[in-house]
């Protein structure tokens, strides 16, 4: 008997469209979870110099370290550092929501409105749950479903569900 690779034909199912809330977002405070003090940092894409150009302040420019990368590893370790004072662990199922800051160019009255709505522009979600799973795991395969969710606030957090 031969096992299937897939479902076969391609279809589209008529049933219901789901309908995310875009909402104001509270915090449910009957789950367990985890916030880690830091603004969110995504998972820059990595070249082949990064692994030998680790000094920031190199007198050569084209041996120095990218702004970027110095960034990514400081989040990292700062992460790293307060997961192991919240004694952290990951899970096989990641439920992140990002708290990114809002920009002090916006008014106040801007910022009271976007406060807990969605963050609908750049960094991608995929980039910042990758950042946490490079952290956290020497190998994510394990993780088999993913959350993560974005929303504007006033100060930068990660929260981890458990």
């Amino acid at each position: 008997m031969r096992i299937r690779p897939s479902l076969g034909a391609s279809f589209v199912n008529e049933g219901k469209e789901i309908d995310y809330d875009a909402k104001i977002y509270s915090l449910d405070g009957n789950r367990k979870f985890y916030l880690f003090d830091i603004v969110p940092v995504s998972a820059p894409r990595m070249t082949q110099s990064d692994r030998w150009k680790l000094n920031p302040e190199h007198l050569d420019i084209n041996k120095r370290q990218r702004p970027v990368v110095r960034k990514y590893f400081a989040y990292k370790n700062e992460l790293i550092k307060q997961g192991k004072i919240l004694n952290f662990g990951m899970k096989e199922i990641l439920d992140v929501l990002f708290l990114i800051p809002m920009p002090n160019s916006w008014s106040n009255k801007k910022k009271d409105k976007m406060n807990r709505m969605p963050m609908k522009v750049k960094p991608d979600t995929d980039n910042l749950t990758k950042a946490i799973k490079d952290t956290f795991c020497v190998n994510d395969s394990y993780i088999y479903k993913e959350f993560s969710e974005k929303r504007w606030a006033y100060k930068g957090s990660v929260i981890i569900f458990q």
